[in-house]
């Protein structure tokens, strides 16, 4: 055979049948436990569907005497017979290891469940245990008689019935209020009302416009603040520039004071050297600080700087207080509180 000249497929099927479980599928099962296992199959199908066969020297020849035809499995009211055909078929179905076995057994409880859904369909509910009224009125006349208010000719004793009969039912008792609804008591709906607001004239501020005089006030209040940063840095010297410009106590004069400090150096009379790896500023030349006055209308590239940045370098050069004095908040503000 092809196989038995390939050293390399006679390895592999060596090593498959080595890893198969041989007691639920076995390819090498013995032909004659096989021929007998399918001659037994057969012995148990055909008598279970009524089938005369002669008589077989086997060892499940004794099913022959067991089971009955078709009709008379139906009419079994038990079911005892099938249950014991059953049996005997799983018996044999633990020598099954190969699928044509497999199939006979499946053949056999096909018509086992055939069987059983013809006497499911010919179950008759009820024929055994009618209910029988004459004798219901003769038990519940002989009952009543030994009741108080039993009158033979008028009436039975319903009371005494009726106690008995409600021992035998699951009603679960009820509380009285419970058998009829329970007064409630209707909610009024309340119409809220809002309350119209009025305004104060007395707290109403109409828009302040600006004239010429306050935004030359404005530009002289700029160069005021430029010329005496200049005048500061001309007093500490050389420094810092994070040092000099940063108030720890106030971000919004810090902002102004990078503001201040471009002027200056857009102007040429201060300058930054960071040639020592820090920003240090320091007077560049000895100009009059009156001549400042006309820095204010020139454009200026300014240092951004941000809430994390101004707190980063407090932290970073440990500053405590401000070199430029703090300058005091400006009076002119709108009131917020009044009605615009």
């Amino acid at each position: 055979m092809a196989v038995e000249r390939d050293p390399g497929l006679r390895d592999i099927n060596v090593f498959i049948d080595s890893q198969t479980d041989t007691s639920q599928y076995d390819p090498h099962q013995n032909e004659e436990e096989r021929r007998d296992l399918r001659k037994n199959y057969r012995i148990l199908s055909e008598k279970t569907q009524g089938m005369l066969l002669s008589q077989m020297n086997s060892r499940y020849s004794i099913l022959k005497q067991d089971i009955e035809t078709r009709n008379e499995l139906v009419a079994h009211n038990d079911g005892q017979r099938l249950y014991n055909t059953l049996a005997k078929a799983n018996a044999l179905f633990e020598s099954v290891k190969n699928p044509n076995e497999a199939l006979l057994d499946s053949k056999l409880f096909r018509y086992i469940t055939d069987v059983n859904n013809e006497k499911i369909k010919n179950i008759n509910i009820g024929t055994e245990n009618d209910v029988n009224l004459e004798e219901i009125v003769t038990k519940i006349r002989q009952f009543s008689r030994e009741g108080t208010q039993h009158d033979e000719e008028r009436h039975l004793d319903w009371d005494r019935i009726g106690k008995n009969a409600c021992t035998f039912g699951k009603r679960a008792c009820t509380m009285d209020f419970m058998l009829g609804p329970l007064g409630v008591q209707r909610k009024q709906s309340k119409r809220t009302h809002t309350a119209r607001v009025v305004k104060n004239k007395e707290d109403l501020v109409t828009v302040e416009t600006l004239q010429q005089g306050d935004i030359e006030k404005q530009e002289n209040e700029t160069s005021k603040c430029v010329n005496n940063i200049f005048t500061v840095l001309k007093e500490v010297g050389p420094m810092n520039y994070f040092k000099f410009v940063t108030n720890p106590t106030s971000f919004s004069q810090t902002v102004e004071n990078i503001f201040y400090v471009s002027f200056l150096a857009r102007r040429g009379n201060a300058g930054i050297d960071v040639s020592s790896g820090q920003p240090i500023i320091s007077v560049r030349d000895q100009i009059n600080v009156e001549e400042l006055e006309d820095v204010v209308t020139k454009k200026q590239i300014i240092m951004g700087i941000s809430i994390e940045d101004f707190n980063n370098i407090i932290s970073t050069y440990n500053i405590t207080s401000t070199v430029i004095p703090t300058r005091p908040k400006n009076a002119n503000v709108a009131n917020r509180s009044g009605w615009y």
